[in-house]
C-alpha cells in the first residue's frame, strides 16, 4: 500500500472528515468539505498531472495535499487553510511520513484558498481541482439559502480534459439554473482565476463552456488580464 492509500484509509483522517460532515450538517457551512470532496479533488489532481506527464511519485504527493487540504475545516471555513497546513505538518511528523516534495505539499495546503499567483505546481493543481468541485454534491444545507451558492445544485457535472494544448472545462447544467445569479456569485470569479492561473503556468489555452457554448464571462475575464 502506497503512502496515499495509507493516509486515505487512516482512521484518524476518516474521523476528522466525519467530524467535519457532522459540523456542516448542523447548518454551519454553505459547502461540504467532507471526505467525498477531498477524494474528488484528489482524483482530478491525478488526472490533470497524468495528462501533463508528471511522474507517479510527484502525482502521489500532490494527491496527498488534496486529501489533507480541508482537514482544518473541522472548525469552520474561516482560516481553515492555515489550520489544515498545521494539521498536515504535525500529521507527517507524528506518522514519520517522508515526502520528497513536503515543502511544496504543505505550501499547497496552506495557500489553496487563494494562492493564484504561486509558481508551485502542486498548489495550482490543487487550487484548480478544489475550485472545480462545485457541482450539486457540494451544496450543504445552509447553502440552499445563499444567493449564487444555491445555483450549484443545478450543475450536474463538470468535465475536464487536456487535449492539443487546450484545457477544456465543460459545465453541464440543468435548465433550471439561474445563470445570472451564478455569475454574480463571488466564488465563480475564484473558479475562473484558478483556471487562468493553472493554464498560464502549464502553457495551456483555457476553454470554458456553459452547456456547450463558450462562457462569455470567462472569456471577458481572460481578455482583461
Amino acid at each position: 500500500m502506497n503512502k496515499f492509500d495509507k493516509i486515505e484509509n487512516d482512521k484518524t483522517i476518516i474521523e476528522v472528515y466525519n467530524k467535519i460532515s457532522e459540523f456542516e450538517d448542523l447548518d454551519k457551512g454553505w459547502a461540504h468539505h467532507n471526505l467525498d470532496h477531498v477524494k474528488n479533488v484528489s482524483k482530478l489532481v491525478e488526472s490533470l498531472l497524468k495528462r501533463l506527464d508528471y511522474d507517479e511519485s510527484f502525482i502521489e504527493e500532490a494527491k496527498i495535499a488534496a486529501l489533507l487540504h480541508d482537514a482544518g475545516a473541522i472548525e469552520g471555513k474561516q482560516n481553515h487553510s492555515l489550520r489544515s497546513y498545521k494539521f498536515a505538518k504535525e500529521y507527517f511528523k507524528n506518522n514519520n511520513i517522508i515526502l520528497e516534495n513536503e515543502d511544496l505539499v504543505l505550501e499547497a495546503i496552506k495557500i489553496h484558498s487563494d494562492g493564484f499567483d504561486s509558481d508551485n505546481i502542486i498548489a495550482l493543481t490543487l487550487i484548480l481541482s478544489d475550485k472545480l468541485d462545485i457541482k450539486h454534491t457540494r451544496v450543504a444545507k445552509e447553502g440552499y439559502n445563499v444567493d449564487g451558492m444555491r445555483e450549484l445544485q443545478y450543475i450536474k457535472d463538470i468535465l475536464v480534459d487536456i487535449c492539443n494544448n487546450n484545457l477544456e472545462i465543460k459545465f453541464i447544467c440543468d435548465d433550471k439554473i439561474n445563470k445570472n445569479e451564478l455569475e454574480e456569485f463571488y466564488f465563480i470569479t475564484k473558479v475562473f482565476m484558478a483556471i487562468i492561473s493553472f493554464s498560464k503556468k502549464m502553457n495551456l489555452n483555457p476553454k470554458v463552456y456553459f452547456n456547450n457554448y463558450e462562457w462569455k464571462l470567462f472569456n471577458n475575464m481572460l481578455e482583461n488580464i
